[in-house]
């Protein structure tokens, strides 16, 4: 199991879901994502931390600050070393995802008076510093709508971006439809 690999792990405790795929259903840079069953019958979905997320995290950035200092004065003027320093605290944060539930739910609360704005619910029982369990939600692709429909969408998405950069101030890097 995905999960055996973390931390604390006790394989005589009692499953923690009814089911959970194998296979990962999704797959990002720093985790991958499974789709579950609680026992009492609830969908999540499970994001596990690759192994090594951090290390990578930090010889990526140690490639970029040498990149970085190359560069600094000769095509740009601004403190570049400044601004990936803020970028990277913020990956570094991310990486604990108790840090990302709580992001997800201040996102959520932000845009509320949108009226239609949703983040997926995170299990706070569920949720450590390298895994995290969230309701799953049924969707359907921006492609299988109608026409008007997705115009409407992507109406809505411009619409709740733009909120969050000019009215809150608190923007989700990494949106999904």
């Amino acid at each position: 199991s995905p999960l055996q690999r973390h931390e604390g792990f006790d394989p005589d405790a009692p499953p923690l879901f009814a089911k959970l795929t194998a296979d990962c259903i999704a797959s990002a840079s720093l985790g991958q994502v499974y789709r579950g069953t609680m026992h009492d019958g609830r969908e999540i979905a499970v994001k596990v931390q690759r192994p090594g997320a951090l290390r990578q995290c930090l010889l990526d950035g140690s490639v970029i600050i040498v990149a970085l200092k190359a560069i600094q004065g000769r095509y740009w003027n601004g403190d570049l070393l400044a601004i990936f320093d803020l970028v990277a605290s913020g990956i570094v944060q991310e990486l604990d995802f108790r840090n990302e539930a709580r992001n997800a739910a201040a996102f959520k609360r932000s845009l509320s008076f949108l009226g239609y704005v949703d983040v997926p619910v995170t299990l706070p029982e569920l949720t450590t510093r390298r895994a995290m369990a969230m309701e799953w939600v049924h969707g359907r692709h921006l492609s299988d709508l109608a026409p008007e429909e997705a115009m409407r969408m992507t109406f809505m998405s411009c619409e709740a971006v733009t909120a969050g950069l000019v009215l809150t101030g608190i923007v989700h890097a990494d949106p999904h439809e």
